[in-house]
């Protein structure tokens, strides 16, 4: 997992493991068959970095915040877990363990066992996309050695060049506005925040809709 910390999953291979373990490629492959497999492995120790008991908060919805911020956070800390496909989830401890934490926040919701399996995985969905756009954000300014003001400012005259505020009037005024509120990181933090809260509102009713 350090290895995919510091150089993301396409530095991570079994020979740069077995380098850093200072042995043989060969003797990797004695332990683990190949890098799905150790995929699997760093996957779910990841997940154990999550709180391990359930929530404590008193609401439901104030459960499925915490389980969301808490992903988000874990995304943050290791973006290379977004390179890996969740369809079929690694079948290692602690990602059972999340996944019973997760269903634990909307436990008594009065929503089905369907829906609370349907409202769980869309979260998730959720934070993995947001903290997707947020880590692009910085990665932007790592690769161009601008800040996204710096970036902006040197292609105004391009955006200016190939439409006027006439041509896109919403576009212009949206865009403006929007720019003058958040810029870098606050704008995902700001683009999560507004979307973590509409989802829970829109969950209420479907909640409550069964509790009647």
């Amino acid at each position: 997992m350090a290895l995919a910390d510091a150089g993301g999953l396409e530095k991570l291979s079994m020979r740069s493991l077995s380098d850093a373990l200072g042995i043989s490629t060969m003797a990797v492959y004695r332990y683990v068959p190949g890098k799905p497999e150790l995929l699997d492995l760093i996957i779910d120790r990841a997940y154990s970095e999550l709180p391990q008991e359930t929530p404590s908060e008193t609401s439901w919805e104030q459960r499925l915040e915490r389980v969301a911020r808490d992903e988000w956070d874990l995304y943050l800390a290791h973006p290379w877990m977004l390179g890996v496909s969740t369809y079929r989830a690694p079948l290692g401890p602690n990602g059972l363990r999340k996944f019973e934490r997760d269903l634990s926040a909307v436990a008594g919701s009065g929503l089905s066992d369907l829906e609370m399996d349907l409202v769980v995985t869309s979260l998730s969905n959720f934070v993995r996309g947001a903290a997707r756009f947020a880590l692009a954000g910085r990665a932007a300014v790592l690769q161009t050695g601008e800040t996204h003001p710096e970036w902006w400012g040197a292609n105004a005259g391009v955006l200016q060049k190939m439409a006027s505020p006439g041509d896109f009037p919403l576009a212009s005024r949206i865009g403006t506005a929007a720019g003058s509120a958040y810029e870098g990181d606050a704008r995902a933090l700001t683009a999560f925040e507004f979307g973590l809260r509409r989802f829970i509102e829109g969950v209420k009713p479907l909640a409550a809709k069964h509790s009647r």
